[in-house]
């Protein structure tokens, strides 16, 4: 993989939390992944809104479900994120 360097202005706090959570790995590969997910989010939205376009909004009940399916998820990640954090 080929890299580019990237220089960007960030909020202060979140420069601070960066620096504290990415520990050994560093910033930039902190920062790669966080990118990458973004991308990958962003990529996912148009997919989502080609399909909508298609088929036509999805059904209201399922968008609630798998909200609540996705709120457990990330309740469950920060747990663990601020276990591995305590535990460092």
């Amino acid at each position: 993989m080929t890299t580019e360097k990237l220089s960007v202005t960030v909020d202060a706090g979140i420069a601070e939390r960066v620096r504290s959570l990415a520990g050994p790995r560093g910033v930039s590969s902190f920062v790669d992944r966080a990118l990458h997910h973004e991308v990958a989010r962003c990529e996912l939205r148009v997919l989502l809104d080609e399909v909508a376009a298609v088929l036509g909004p999805p059904d209201e009940s399922l968008v609630i479900e798998a909200d609540a399916a996705l709120s457990a998820l990330e309740r469950r990640a920060r747990a663990g994120t601020r276990r591995r954090a305590s535990a460092g």
